[in-house]
C-alpha cells in the first residue's frame, strides 16, 4: 500500500465498531502485498496483479515489445502484444502505478520460462508456453471485459494451473527446511518463544527462479487458535539490492537490544492500525529475519525474533 492511499484512508473517520475490521482489512493488504513478493504475479490468477502488471505496458512502452528475442517475446506476437497493452490501458485506473514494479514482474516470468526451458524438452515446453499464454490471455479478458462469464474464466485459470504444476517447474523453487540449511551458513530455526494463543499454520522454503535452489526465503505464519490475527516471518540472506519491506510503514525506529540491531516500523495518523513490522539483522552471518504482524506488541514481537536468533 502506498503511503499517499494510507494518507487519504487515514483521513476517513471510522466508527468505533468497525475499528477492530478495518485492521484486519489492512493487514489482508500487507499480507496480499507480500504473498506478491514470494509468489510469480502471472501465476496468482486475479484480475487485481494484471492491473499493476499492465503498468509497464503504458509507461515508457512495452517490455515485450522491446525484448523481441526474449522467451516472453516469443509467446506473444506483435498485434497480440499491442492488444494486451490496449486492454490493459484502458483498464488500469493509474497507468504510472507501480511502474518499476510491474517490470520487475515481466522480468521474472522471463526467469521462469527460462528455468522451465532449461528442465522441459522442446516439445514440452512448447506446451508449457502455451498454457502460460492462454493464462495471461485470460486474466488480461477478466481485467478489460467486466462482463465476461468471471466464473468461467475463473475455472478455467485453475485447470491451467493443475496443468502447469504437473511439469514441476513451479516445485523447483520450493524446498523443505532441511534443504534450505544446507544451501546456507547460518541458522534457520522456528521461534521458541510464540504468543500465548498463537501456533504454526504455513511454512514455505522457496527460492528465486533466477537462482533457483539458492538463497532460500523461509516463511513461517503463526495464527491465533480462536481469532482472525497472525503474524508472518522470513528468514533471508542480507540483500541491500531488493525492496525494503518496513518503508511500507510510515515510521521506522532503530535501536539497539540484546547486542542485536533491531528495526521496527509502523504506521501513524489518528485512525492507524495495529500491523506492524520488524527487523532484526545479524550482518557477521550475512542474514535477517523481517516479521509482519497484526495485534502483537512490539515487546513481544522482539521476544519473538530474539527466541529464533539467540
Amino acid at each position: 500500500m502506498n503511503n499517499e492511499v494510507k494518507r487519504e484512508m487515514e483521513k476517513i473517520e471510522i466508527p468505533e465498531e468497525l475499528h477492530e475490521r478495518a485492521e484486519l482489512g489492512i493487514k489482508q493488504v500487507k499480507q496480499e502485498e507480500r504473498k506478491r513478493k514470494i509468489y510469480p504475479k502471472w501465476m496468482i490468477g486475479t484480475a487485481a496483479a494484471l492491473m499493476i502488471i499492465g503498468a509497464s505496458f503504458s509507461v515508457g512502452g512495452s517490455y515485450m515489445v522491446d525484448a523481441a528475442e526474449t522467451l516472453l517475446g516469443k509467446i506473444f506476437e506483435t498485434e497480440e502484444q499491442e492488444q494486451i497493452q490496449a486492454d490493459i490501458q484502458k483498464a488500469a485506473p493509474d497507468p504510472e502505478l507501480g511502474a518499476e514494479e510491474a517490470k520487475g514482474s515481466l522480468l521474472q516470468m522471463e526467469q521462469h520460462l527460462k528455468l522451465a526451458k532449461e528442465h522441459l524438452s522442446p516439445e514440452d515446453f512448447e506446451d508449457y508456453s502455451q498454457l502460460i499464454k492462454e493464462s495471461m490471455e485470460i486474466n488480461v479478458e477478466m481485467l478489460a471485459t467486466p462482463e465476461a462469464d468471471q466464473e468461467k474464466l475463473d475455472k478455467r485459470l485453475l485447470e491451467i494451473q493443475a496443468e502447469l504444476d504437473k511439469y514441476g517447474i513451479y516445485a523447483l523453487t520450493i524446498h523443505t527446511l532441511e534443504e534450505a540449511q544446507t544451501m546456507v551458513s547460518y541458522p534457520i530455526k522456528h521461534p521458541a518463544y510464540i504468543p500465548e494463543g498463537y501456533q504454526l499454520i504455513e511454512e514455505e522454503i522457496r527460492t528465486e527462479e533466477a537462482n533457483a535452489g539458492e538463497d532460500p526465503v523461509v516463511m513461517l505464519q503463526y495464527h491465533q487458535i480462536d481469532g482472525e490475527f497472525n503474524f508472518y516471518t522470513f528468514t533471508e540472506k542480507i540483500d541491500h539490492s531488493k525492496e525494503d519491506e518496513l518503508t511500507w510503514y510510515d515510521h521506522i525506529d532503530s535501536y539497539q537490544l540484546s547486542g542485536y540491531t533491531f528495526e521496527h516500523a509502523y504506521d501513524g495518523g489518528p485512525y492507524h492500525n495495529n500491523v506492524q513490522g520488524m527487523r532484526v539483522t545479524i550482518p557477521e552471518k550475512g542474514y535477517e529475519i523481517l516479521m509482519h504482524a497484526s495485534l502483537l506488541s512490539k515487546e513481544e514481537m522482539e521476544k519473538v525474533l530474539l527466541s529464533m536468533v539467540e
